[in-house]
């Protein structure tokens, strides 16, 4: 009998000890992990801290312009009573308090129903007499959750995660990686791609969500962004290049390309309710990078159309003239088509607004908050009107005083520029000379111009149209023209010159002497596009922006910054857990902060960002030795089937 227990006495330890391993969150497993925001410490209730109710106004009947158009599905996720009850008792309807969650899930019958039985149950005959704040007794509010759980499905589990059909053990690129634990850290990055790699069901096509339908796969970025987004996937493209998945990459340039021939236009991510903005215009780039990878001529047959057609978007409905030595020149701007609260962040908006009185005034700002979505940059100082009257860093950028529709920024120009060239050398590639010719003089043309409007003392800056004058504080945004080779490539000295700049904003605010990597600016805002926060793209451009100037010195801070960042990069993703992030911190090397929402856990550009570094430097590179990095991820939760 001993014989016999004391084996199964074994196997039951085993069994117990593997289901205990298996449970534990795995970045490589399908499901979606985020870190845990409670209310508690935050606010008590979100009525009591957030004011989410419109106070009578309808968007549905006000002259809004709206952020989708669909008078069925819309009205349910982009404007209406019900967002606005379903936001107003967030603390009891919002998973993992995210305001977004919320229209991300699909319905459970047709919007029609759904509207019909929120009436009946709550009862409304007019949508004009109701009101969210007349719900406050606990049992409407258990209805409301009830209601909630039986007409909303699950976010995470709607896109199916398939493994990317190019993902194969061992990517060659990734071979040559010398130092043995960067080696490593980039074959896990790699493996992410599993995790991070989405495609649409049919489904998708019955209405019943906010999703865009694609028909090819792509990489989402991870967490609450489970959809495509724009301007991320320029830098998912570069680790999916550094992994060799070249038909991943054509399948996601395929999707954006639909974008542009359905909308005119890529918006800023894969939902309806972006459709009234876009964000920074890196297609022509993606396809550029494409195409240098397989040499792919019959490609840029099709799809170049499709990239002038999304450049005429930018010239036709962002585009703004400024007088420049008495001539008017085009330069452009981030300017959504929205002017009222974002779908997403619709609680946040509406109590950004509450203590203004007049609508217009409202308006204004709702579409400034959606302008600076559009940029990507969302949301940071370098956007806002500082106020003399701020006590501390944080009191003087409020969102109140955003006035981005009144700023030409210096990237979003540098990109339209490095698309002008990039146009020009791809019609070559194909043998069109006199398209080829055509964009090259408009390119060196714009070139021009764009020195003319942001360059001042060695650096790039958005110009101000209020008054007239150049934002000279440090925001990385300063490095984008050197990225896109949008300067006087031929004039060593200038160019020189931006190292030099740097430098002294190091002497002035310390932006070089952090350990951990550059920070977005100087500014302690309290927003998250600013300090202490490092973001991928802005680290990535900085660093091939020196790294391609042909210049010694430039060239070796390029070197230093990226093993600065890719080490705390790998610091950082194996103290916490195995987890990339969104962002992270210069000070302190910890997952970044700040902003409207919790760090997210994933990350498709810090992975594609990293990964392409690691190929460049791959045999020179080391990990480098960095102070001791605390891990402020302290629980993770996963979606659950039904929710509330």
């Amino acid at each position: 009998m001993s014989f016999f227990l004391c084996p199964l006495s074994l196997s039951r330890s085993l069994f117990v000890l593997l289901s205990l391993l298996l449970s534990l969150p795995s970045p490589l497993s399908s499901q979606t992990y985020y870190v845990k925001a409670p209310f508690e410490g935050r606010f008590k209730t979100a009525h009591e801290k957030w004011i989410c109710e419109l106070d009578g106004y309808d968007l549905s009947t006000e002259d809004m312009d709206r952020t989708c158009d669909q008078n069925d599905i819309g009205q349910i996720f982009c404007y209406g009573k019900i967002l606005e009850a379903i936001n107003y008792f967030g603390e009891h309807t919002m998973f993992n308090n995210d305001f977004k969650h919320i229209v991300d899930r699909p319905l459970k019958k047709s919007a029609a129903e759904t509207v019909a039985d929120f009436k009946r149950i709550f009862g409304v005959t007019e949508w004009k007499d109701f009101k969210v704040t007349k719900m406050n007794d606990s049992t409407t509010v258990a209805t409301l959750k009830t209601f909630v759980r039986e007409h909303f499905g699950n976010a995470d589990k709607f896109l199916d995660s398939p493994q990317p059909v190019d993902w194969k053990e061992n990517p060659p690129k990734l071979q040559n990686i010398a130092d043995p634990q960067l080696k490593t850290f980039a074959n896990q990055l790699h493996g992410l791609w599993k995790k991070l790699g989405k495609k649409m069901p049919e489904s998708a096509k019955e209405n019943k969500s906010t999703l865009i339908y694609v028909p090819n796969p792509f990489v989402v970025p991870g967490g609450r962004f489970r959809e495509f987004y724009y301007w991320d996937a320029y830098w998912i493209v570069r680790g999916l290049l550094a992994s060799g998945m070249t038909e991943s990459v054509k399948h996601m340039c395929n999707n954006y390309a639909e974008m542009v021939n359905k909308f005119g236009f890529v918006p800023n991510g894969g939902r309806i309710y972006y459709n009234k903005r876009s964000q920074p215009p890196f297609l022509t780039f993606m396809v550029n990078d494409y195409f240098a990878e397989t040499g792919d001529t019959e490609y840029l047959k099709t799809i170049l159309p499709v990239l002038e057609k999304e450049l005429n978007f930018w010239r036709t409905r962002r585009s703004v003239k400024v007088n420049l030595d008495g001539k008017h020149k085009t330069f452009y701007q981030y300017r959504a088509e929205s002017n009222v609260p974002r779908p997403e962040s619709f609680c946040q908006d509406v109590d950004t607004v509450r203590h203004i009185p007049e609508m217009a005034e409202k308006k204004r700002i709702w579409r400034e908050i959606a302008s600076a979505a559009e940029s990507g940059w969302d949301f940071s100082s370098r956007w806002m009107e500082e106020d003399p009257k701020g006590e501390n860093e944080t009191l003087k950028w409020k969102m109140t005083r955003l006035m981005i529709t009144k700023i030409v920024p210096v990237d979003l120009n540098a990109l339209i520029c490095g698309n002008l060239e990039m146009l020009s050398n791809l019609y070559h590639q194909i043998g069109d000379k006199e398209k080829a010719n055509n964009y090259h003089k408009e390119f060196q043309a714009f070139r021009e111009d764009v020195h003319e409007l942001f360059y001042e003392d060695g650096g790039w800056f958005d110009f101000n149209l209020n008054d007239q004058k150049r934002n000279t504080r440090f925001y990385g945004s300063i490095v984008v023209p050197l990225f896109t080779r949008c300067y006087r490539t031929a004039d060593v000295e200038e160019t020189e010159k931006l190292l030099t700049k740097l430098e002294k904003f190091n002497r002035d605010d310390k932006i070089l002497s952090h350990k951990f990597g550059v920070a977005t600016s100087a500014i302690a805002s309290g927003q998250q596009w600013d300090f202490p926060n490092i973001w991928p793209p802005l680290a990535h451009m900085m660093i091939e922006g020196l790294r391609r100037s042909g210049i010694k010195r430039m060239e070796d801070k390029a070197k230093e910054m990226a093993e600065q960042w890719v080490s705390a990069n790998h610091k950082l993703y194996n103290k916490c857990r195995n987890y990339m992030f969104e962002k992270t911190t210069a000070d302190k090397g910890t997952p970044g902060g700040g902003g409207e929402y919790n760090v997210q856990i994933g990350f498709g550009w810090s992975n594609g960002g990293i990964l392409d570094l690691l190929v460049t430097y791959g045999k020179e590179m080391k990990v480098k030795e960095l102070p001791k990095v605390e891990c402020s991820v302290k629980e993770v939760v996963e979606e659950p089937n039904e929710f509330p």
